[in-house]
């Protein structure tokens, strides 16, 4: 059975960040499969989608967070063609503006509402200014008010259920992660970016440069993992609103000049910067899923992460050490790793393939695809 699937999002292309690369990889999957999907996002500006089935709103960036987007519900008559489409499940992405609008549309036609919690609202308020600062009790509120007006929430990790139930979250709740594509990798194949060339061990950090993700810690562990390893590299992938704090801590430090900033780059040329490291080391402790460590074991390579519930999930001893949140420990793991033998490194290369060998997009889709077709039956048990 072809479904119609309405996909409501507040952050969506050219944004670059997990939830997009989330979204984007699940309508490509879906439209493969033979359902129509239609993306619901904030306009940026730029001239039509080339995409028929994606609608844009009006926007402005968010005042404290200039790469988010603040939609408006403008254009009137795409507002008004909204409860018009063909909708056979609304599926939001984000509890804003355009999140908020598909569970209005889904109670307006009375068609069921999934929520995927892709990010915890708790350990972002420090964004907004400290007058208008929402609390940790509030985001948790928001959280679990709009979640209880869904019909099924979808957790990317069985750590985020557990959070949410927390928060007190009556809907029934799903586990299903975030899939990679591995083919939006493929491009560039024998192109190895000149950066990453190095004498010795190269070290990747993908992801936003934003203060949640923690990485001045991962500067801190790199001045050790470089002072005890002649040639060591890291190559940091992505950008964000602590760019440029992150780059002027890089300017200061010993190893500095063996700190590469690669800025945004897209999918196929990520796969090189994949495919040329040696390891992945990631800090952040905020993650819902973390995306970016599913990537990197999906190209082979060993993580070296600070230990938290939603990575212990993800990232099994074979592939990698999890330590705690220390510069000292972090990098003591990282030289180790790197100070083994090659036969050490081939067996870690083959645990990170085998653990991210559950993450193929297409199949979870597929499980999403499952819960869609039987989204009518319980929405029914669920309003008798």
């Amino acid at each position: 059975m072809s479904l119609t699937i309405g996909m409501f999002t507040d952050t969506y292309a050219p944004e670059v960040n997990g939830v997009v690369t989330s979204i984007a990889g699940t309508v490509d999957a879906l439209r493969r499969q033979g359902h129509r999907a239609i993306v619901v996002a904030p306009a940026h500006g730029g001239g039509p989608d080339d995409d028929p089935d994606v609608f844009r709103f009006q926007s402005t960036a968010f005042p404290f967070y200039p790469q988010f987007r603040m939609a408006f519900p403008l254009p009137a008559k795409l507002l008004a063609a909204l409860p018009r489409m063909p909708f056979d499940v609304i599926h939001a992405h984000s509890l804003f503006f355009v999140g908020c609008l598909g569970a209005y549309l889904a109670q307006l036609r009375r068609i069921p509402l999934f929520f995927t919690y892709h990010t915890r609202w708790t350990e972002y308020t420090h964004y907004l200014p400290v007058h208008e600062r929402i609390s940790h009790a509030q985001a948790v509120w928001i959280s679990r008010e709009y979640s209880n007006r869904c019909d099924r929430v979808i957790a990317p990790t069985a750590g985020m259920a557990e959070l949410l139930h927390s928060y007190g979250v009556r809907t029934p709740i799903e586990v299903i992660p975030t899939g990679v594509d591995i083919q939006s990798f493929s491009g560039a194949n024998s192109i190895q970016p000149e950066p990453v060339s190095s004498a010795g061990p190269v070290f990747l950090s993908v992801g936003r440069l934003a203060k949640e993700k923690n990485l001045d810690l991962l500067l801190d562990a790199f001045e050790k993992i470089a002072d005890r390893i002649a040639g060591a590299r890291l190559i940091v992938v992505g950008s964000g609103p602590d760019e440029t704090h992150l780059r002027r801590r890089a300017s200061t430090i010993g190893s500095g000049q063996r700190v590469h900033f690669a800025g945004l780059v897209n999918r196929a040329a990520l796969g090189a910067y994949y495919r040329a490291a040696d390891f992945f080391l990631f800090t952040s402790t905020t993650e819902t899923q973390g995306l970016v460590i599913v990537e990197a074991l999906t190209h082979g390579l060993p993580v070296i992460a600070v230990d938290c519930p939603v990575v212990r999930e993800i990232v099994p001893p074979e592939a990698g050490p999890l330590v705690p949140e220390d510069a000292e420990l972090l990098a003591s793991a990282a030289i180790g790793l790197a100070g083994k033998g090659s036969r050490d490194h081939a067996a870690r290369r083959q645990a990170a393939l085998k653990a991210a060998a559950p993450y193929s997009v297409d199949a979870l889709t597929g499980r999403l695809v499952g819960l869609y077709e039987t989204a009518g039956s319980f929405r029914a048990a669920r309003v008798l």
